[in-house]
């Protein structure tokens, strides 16, 4: 009778731990997609997150913060109340002190109030909610919403100083986080060119936000690992989103992959994805981007 037990113990506990482990996951495979493409003749690791419901979540850690705290740190710390990681990313440019290039404002706090005239049109606002918005500078038509601001109030940040003045301030109040970076594509069209854009063929990382044949919001996070100039991979990436994703692009900016190279991905089951991998470890992160689920 003993072997009898043994063996009903066994098969038991067995399906039990199975069951154990296939119960622990990062996120519903309904929203996220994870895929590799080749397209024309281009390879596309895309990461494709759906908004509805908005159970996907974007946080971003600017820079370390008042108390000297690495961003690294700032996200551990954070990541024992929101362990439901899909990844996390380098985001925008920085310098040798590691102060983001651009105005910049850490969940409501200014790190960096220079605001960059010229170039690095793409003002992006991470709200609290999880939310990503980015408004061209150039076109000087900014909207807001959420702390009483009037919604039909256009802010010119480039060309008005009270209006630069009073989004700071909203920003500071709603814990928004803000910052700079090249504007790629807006309403689906491309904001570079062959004659304003780096020349330097390498590898790039995207972060598109557009909708779907449905109509729904989609986050993607587009890799590009062939050396390229800066306008080829836009180019091509834009091409490759709107013709084989079928998605209508609301808009596109550039995320660091020089001395910040920098990207974790988790499976559904929150084990690391090995086939898509940054060479950086997270611990070096200047800033750091991050799409959680809830």
């Amino acid at each position: 009778m003993k072997p009898i037990k043994l063996m009903l113990a066994i098969c038991i506990a067995l399906p039990l731990a199975l069951f154990a482990q296939s119960s622990s996951t990062c996120y519903d495979r309904d929203y996220v997609e994870v895929s590799k493409v080749e397209y024309q003749g281009g390879e596309y690791s895309v990461v494709s997150m759906l908004r509805s419901g908005e159970r996907i979540r974007a946080k971003y850690f600017a820079a370390e913060d008042d108390y000297g705290r690495a961003v690294y740190d700032r996200y551990q710390e954070w990541q024992q109340t929101n362990s439901n990681i899909i990844l996390i990313s380098s985001g925008t440019y920085w310098n040798e002190q590691k102060i983001p290039v651009g105005l910049t404002i850490d969940n409501g706090v200014v790190v960096n109030n220079s605001l960059v005239y010229g170039r690095m049109d793409a003002l992006t606002i991470v709200y609290a909610t999880g939310g990503i918005v980015v408004s061209n500078l150039n076109d000087g038509n900014l909207k807001l919403s959420g702390g009483g601001v009037n919604t039909s109030r256009e802010f010119d940040l480039r060309g008005s100083t009270d209006d630069l003045y009073d989004f700071v301030e909203w920003a500071q109040e709603q814990e928004a986080t803000v910052f700079q970076t090249h504007l790629l594509v807006y309403d689906d069209k491309l904001k570079v060119s062959s004659n304003n854009s780096s020349t330097e063929p390498r590898e790039r990382r995207f972060l598109a936000v557009g909708r779907n044949d449905n109509g729904d919001i989609v986050h993607l996070i587009v890799h590009r690992p062939e050396h390229a100039s800066f306008y080829k991979s836009t180019s091509e990436t834009k091409q490759f989103l709107n013709d084989y994703e079928d998605i209508e692009v609301i808009f596109m900016i550039n995320l660091d992959t020089g001395y910040q190279d920098i990207f974790e991905l988790r499976n559904w089951n929150c084990s690391v994805n090995q086939t898509i991998k940054g060479p950086i470890h997270p611990r070096e992160a200047a800033n750091l981007l991050v799409y959680y689920f809830k």
